[in-house]
């Protein structure tokens, strides 16, 4: 956010906020005005903030349709992790950093922000930025994703245990195949991972 100040900023992190834990569901209209009043804010922020939602994915619009919450379905979500692991190959390929220099990954919370911090270190190992970026848009897309998937997934901290300890000695022959693998059990269980959460009333927070 820029210009538009304080209040800009505040708005756009209170809709991200609510879009990350679940808040609308997928297809759910977004009205400015009506969010605007939730908000105690006037419109202008709010529509600046849903067009920078937007431009992250996270938020839609056309012509004449307003905004409203994406509509995710097998075939998409199967894109998300495909690309997601896409990118974290190529930062894997491009890193240069020097061990020594590479800070200790600091993991809390659940295991959907856990992903999200260990695959943004991974991101921050390229020395192409724009990796750590896109890396940090697809951990907001796959949020709820991830929240989903404890309902369907078994041992998931065990097997973000073994990343963090691959991150931790800067092993990227090992973790090239623990990113494949990772996201590979995630496809296969796409449609169960959509199914519980589309059941779940809220998520939790992303941070």
């Amino acid at each position: 956010m820029n210009a538009a100040g304080p209040t800009a900023e505040r708005i756009y992190e209170a809709l991200k906020a609510y879009v990350l834990r679940g808040i609308f569901r997928p297809g759910a209209r977004l009205d400015p005005a009506v969010l605007a009043d939730q908000l105690n804010s006037s419109v202008t922020p709010v529509r600046a903030g849903l067009n920078v939602l937007t431009g992250e994915g996270l938020v839609e619009t056309g012509t004449g349709e307003g905004f409203h919450i994406p509509l995710i379905d097998e075939p998409a979500l199967k894109d998300r992790y495909a690309w997601n692991a896409e990118i974290l190959a190529i930062a894997l390929r491009k890193a240069r950093t020097p061990p020594a220099a590479r800070r200790e990954v600091e993991e809390a919370g659940n295991s959907a922000v856990r992903a999200a911090t260990l695959f943004l270190e991974i991101g921050r190992w390229s020395p192409n930025h724009e990796h750590a970026r896109a890396i940090s848009l697809m951990n907001d897309r796959l949020h709820a994703a991830r929240i989903g998937e404890t309902g369907v997934l078994g041992d998931i901290d065990g097997e973000l245990d073994e990343i963090a300890d691959a991150i931790g000695r800067c092993d990227e022959t090992a973790l090239r195949p623990m990113i494949a693998r990772y996201h590979r059990r995630r496809s296969r269980s796409a449609a169960a991972i959509l199914r519980q959460l589309y059941r779940m009333d809220e998520l939790p927070p992303a941070e």
